[in-house]
């Protein structure tokens, strides 16, 4: 029987009288983190030394705090608006700065994307491993406490708990650690009722817990990251990737700009179709990739729609739901689901559904007691009957033998039996969320039959086919696997996560699982998404290169790679077709470096030339294409909703010009030169007024002042 209690200092007392000075803690990934109680613990054992704590999570989210005066000044204005009362995680200020206590270990598998690069005990500290196995890993290193937030529902016969956005890992660590003998860990939740509740395999009931610590005065708002603006590189990468997914298939997408472009762009396809292939036919990709898109794709409108299996409950797969896009329901049943994609039968139950199951021999002629809650489950046979030692009995007491080889009882069944549609259908199965708080708020406005076509399971569902084979075939037809890298190489390798210097970025996450996955089911393709370049500090460098030295999907799985100029298809290629293809995709700046280095290490022929149509690959082609459509309304900033306000969007492109601007020593002398002959107009001086620089103080408030001064004449009038 849990304890319930709204005092938080009971946490660390059940935590100390079951296990002493040695605290193994798990806690989710995201949002799923009870970060007071999380607090609590890691400032305890910071007090006393002699408890040994080690904690084992992913991607630990932090309030943007920013590095320059301008930069804070701004997020100190913005963050205490958006952000309210959420409460940071204490740990992250000590990783960040290098000072955790020698007796606490934080182990982290996934981390937020860039965030810890300079940080040495992060960095050290990472722990290498698939989403799938981490669970294991952490019943290999003796996990005994799991800290998580939950939602709760009230009602009449009592609260309803579910692990909501995270019951990725929970199910799995218990589920192991029992068939390995071990101890059940300690299972601590934090209620907040601000938490979606999300049915399905994420409820529990309260004895799944050991503690529920349930006071109103800590719930807080779930942690949501601002809507990030679209530009049109990622635009163009979505556009292409939207022209791959097939109707009736299964999507899996991630979070990012480039997962919202491709949102959009196949938004546009169901909505405008005769703008969308306007827009592709004007911007030749239709041209370039006709043959590919016919093979693996379409750029028709969705009929069946498509069933999403991700890791990751984005927001993208809300707008896919509301556009009508992500409707393709799929069943707990691998013979009914092969006969719904067959054609076979439909969502609606025909009267002679049992006599059509019996003749394609997925049903015996006895229904067993097993076979009865089969039916029964899927909506087959009504939820009003009773299985009661070999008969079927009807709500007015009336009866029928099981045995349906007996014509009169299957005709009698069929008559009476039968229900109308089948039930339990999802559209999504998705191992853990997070997103805005648009998004938030519109999983809570879900009705109760809508909240059930999205299922939250554990990620060894999502991630793996191991275990569910038969089903996760039939479900998971025409997938698109569609994740996003930093580097990839002329042979087809991708680096996603680490720097070649073997500094993590972020984490291998579920990539390499969904690569995998794309190869193994059939008619599936794993899809990686790429901008072309990265802008660095002094120099510009290309992400399509002749080798690095770091790699997260190798090269045997490589399979399509779309950047803003094109896709190219790998799958089964030969070395000297992968590499003409990649270089077909690279940025024109760098094409000939890059031919040049393939014909010198025999993987390209000396006479090869790159076509006609791909010597124009620039950042100015890709404005073109774009700009006009974006005249008519299409390709919005933010087309899902934003966070900023107006004067705060205008801050941040003042921000981020002076950031581009003093990237270097140079550049950032020239543009202090230019700051001491600029003048604050009106207009200037609201901004500076909410950056409290109106009036500054110190040397470095004044040049401050002086900079934002320059940045906002240049964004404001360009």
């Amino acid at each position: 029987m849990a304890i319930i209690t709204d005092n938080i200092n009971e946490s660390i007392e059940l935590i100390t009288n079951k296990l002493g000075n040695n605290w193994i803690v798990g806690t989710p990934l995201g949002i799923g983190k009870p970060n007071p109680v999380i607090n609590q613990v890691y400032n305890h054992a910071k007090q006393h030394p002699e408890i040994s704590l080690d904690i084992f999570t992913a991607l630990s989210l932090e309030i943007p705090h920013g590095n320059s005066l301008l930069e804070r000044r701004f997020l100190q204005c913005f963050t205490q608006r958006f952000f309210g009362n959420y409460p940071e995680l204490s740990y992250i200020d000590d990783i960040k700065h290098d000072c955790v206590p020698d007796n606490i270990h934080m182990r982290e598998f996934y981390m937020q994307s860039g965030k810890m690069l300079h940080s040495k005990t992060a960095q050290k500290n990472y722990v290498s491993s698939n989403y799938t196995h981490v669970a294991r890993d952490m019943v290999d290193r003796d996990i005994n406490v799991i800290l998580q937030m939950v939602a709760v529902k009230r009602g009449a016969q009592g609260n309803r708990y579910s692990l909501s956005c995270n019951p990725d890992l929970t199910f799995d660590i218990v589920r192991i650690a029992k068939r390995k003998g071990k101890s059940r860990p300690l299972i601590i939740a934090m209620v907040n009722e601000h938490l979606p509740f999300m049915g399905g395999q994420a409820e529990v009931s309260a004895d799944f817990f050991d503690l529920l610590y349930d006071d109103p005065n800590a719930y807080f708002e779930p942690f949501a990251a601002p809507a990030q603006p679209i530009n049109m590189t990622d635009y163009s990468i979505g556009l292409l990737t939207s022209t791959l997914l097939q109707d009736g298939g299964t999507l899996q997408i991630g979070i990012g700009s480039l997962a919202d472009a491709l949102v959009y762009s196949t938004q546009l396809r169901q909505q405008n179709n005769d703008t969308y292939l306007k827009l592709l036919d004007e911007n030749h990709m239709i041209e370039k990739h006709q043959t590919l898109i016919n093979q693996v794709g379409a750029t028709s409108r969705f009929s069946k729609g498509l069933y999403a299996a991700s890791e990751m409950f984005v927001e993208g797969f809300a707008h896919l739901y509301e556009s009508g896009i992500l409707k393709r329901k799929v069943y707990p049943d691998a013979e009914i689901q092969s006969l719904l994609n067959a054609e076979k039968i439909t969502e609606d139950l025909e009267r002679d559904t049992l006599t059509k199951l019996l003749e394609w021999q997925v049903i015996e002629e006895f229904i067993t007691a097993r076979s009865f809650k089969r039916l029964q489950k899927l909506g087959i046979l009504k939820a009003d009957l009773f299985y009661e030692k070999g008969k079927i009995i009807f709500p007015d007491g009336q009866s029928v033998s099981a045995d349906l080889h007996n014509r009169k009882n299957l005709e009698q069944l069929e008559q009476h039996g039968l229900g109308d549609k089948l039930t339990h259908g999802a559209v999504l199965h998705a191992a853990f969320f997070m997103g805005s708080k648009r998004f938030y708020k519109w999983l809570h406005g879900l009705k109760e039959s809508q909240r059930l076509l999205f299922q939250m399971t554990p990620v060894s569902q999502i991630n793996e086919l191991y275990g569910g084979e038969a089903l996760d075939q039939v479900q998971r037809i025409k997938a698109r696997f569609i994740n996003t890298c930093m580097k990839v190489d002329l042979l087809g390798a991708a680096a996603s996560d680490t720097l070649e210097n073997h500094q993590v970025v972020s984490g291998v996450g579920g990539q390499y699982n969904f690569v995998a996955m794309a190869h193994a089911l059939e008619d599936s393709r794993s899809i990686l998404m790429l901008r072309s370049v990265h802008t660095g500090k002094d120099v510009i460098e290309s992400n399509i290169v002749w080798k690095y030295g770091y790699c997260t999907i190798p090269r045997h799985l490589r399979d399509i790679v779309i950047t803003e100029y094109g896709m190219a298809d790998l799958r089964g290629q030969s070395d000297e077709t992968c590499v003409k293809r990649m270089i077909c995709i690279a940025d024109s700046r760098f094409q000939e470096s890059l031919r040049a280095q393939a014909v010198t290490y025999n993987k390209l022929s000396a006479d090869w030339q790159i076509p006609e149509i791909y010597r124009s690959n620039t950042p100015e082609m890709v404005t073109r294409q774009f700009l006009q459509a974006q005249e008519r309304g299409y390709f919005p900033a933010y087309p899902f909703g934003e966070d900023f306000t107006e004067d705060e969007k205008t801050l941040v492109s003042a921000l981020k010009w002076l950031k581009l601007n003093t990237k270097n020593k140079y550049a950032t002398l020239v543009t202090l030169i230019k700051a001491q002959f600029v003048k604050a107009t009106t207009v200037e001086g609201h901004y500076l007024h909410m950056m409290k620089l109106k009036q500054p103080q110190t040397f470095k408030e004044k040049l401050s002042a002086k900079l934002l001064v320059l940045a906002l004449h240049h964004t404001k009038t360009n």
